[in-house]
């Protein structure tokens, strides 16, 4: 299918009269997220030293996929109540932010079956850092729009203990951050060419690590925003 046909389809109405209720004192409650896993259907940084059971190396695309889902899980559960899209992984950024934005305004949220034309509330693509030394590790956000400063710094401050090892928040037009106007934020939680991490991936015990992280930097966001409430879902 052709990449055009696939962002039309989008379009679609999806409802959400079925999600899950959540508890009303959470600052995401309601809010609809976007998520995006870096590098699309690419693969990113590769760490050629650890090697999954297939004897493939790790790859940052597929880590960045993991998380996307967990954290996607996670977000929609009655624990948090968020309404959260996936850009489909395309090649390009621009054509998975469009994707995004399109999954975002296709959204029921006030469960009546027509489309909202919400905007998506804040965008956040996952990603995980590349150097030529195996030892090295940090953690970074990138943003582009002061607006999107608030949202970046939430992030590095809930990601940072990760790996206790700052790199800060860097500012400029790179990659999803730069379409479309939305609030966003690339995280670099950590580097998947560190050895220890790619091994700590595959374990199984750094996604819900950084899931949780995620989430904890999210909230603070949206309380920042709100005041500390969110609205429930319907």
């Amino acid at each position: 299918m052709k990449k055009h046909m696939m962002l039309v389809s989008a379009c679609i109405v999806i409802s959400a009269a079925s999600a899950i209720a959540s508890a009303e004192t959470s600052p995401i409650a309601g809010k609809i997220i976007a998520l995006d896993a870096g590098h699309g259907d690419g693969s990113g940084a590769v760490n050629e030293r650890v090697l999954k059971a297939d004897g493939t190396p790790v790859s940052e695309a597929e880590v960045n996929w993991d998380v996307v889902q967990a954290l996607k899980a996670r977000l929609e559960s009655s624990e948090i109540g968020a309404y959260v899209i996936v850009a489909e992984r395309f090649s390009t950024r621009r054509d998975r932010v469009n994707d995004a934005v399109a999954k975002c305004a296709a959204l029921d949220v006030t469960g009546d079956g027509v489309a909202d034309s919400r905007k998506c509330d804040v965008l956040v693509s996952v990603h995980h850092n590349g150097s030529t030394d195996p030892a090295h590790d940090g953690t970074l956000t990138i943003y582009t729009q002061n607006s999107d400063k608030p949202l970046a710094k939430a992030l590095y401050d809930s990601l940072l203990p990760l790996t206790n090892k700052p790199e800060g928040m860097l500012n400029g037009g790179y990659g999803m951050t730069v379409y479309k106007n939305l609030v966003s934020a690339i995280t670099e939680a950590y580097y998947i060419t560190n050895d220890d991490e790619a091994r700590a991936w595959l374990s199984g015990t750094r996604t819900p690590q950084e899931v949780d992280a995620q989430i904890a930097g999210l909230t603070a966001y949206f309380a920042s925003q709100t005041g500390g409430r969110g609205g429930p879902k319907k």
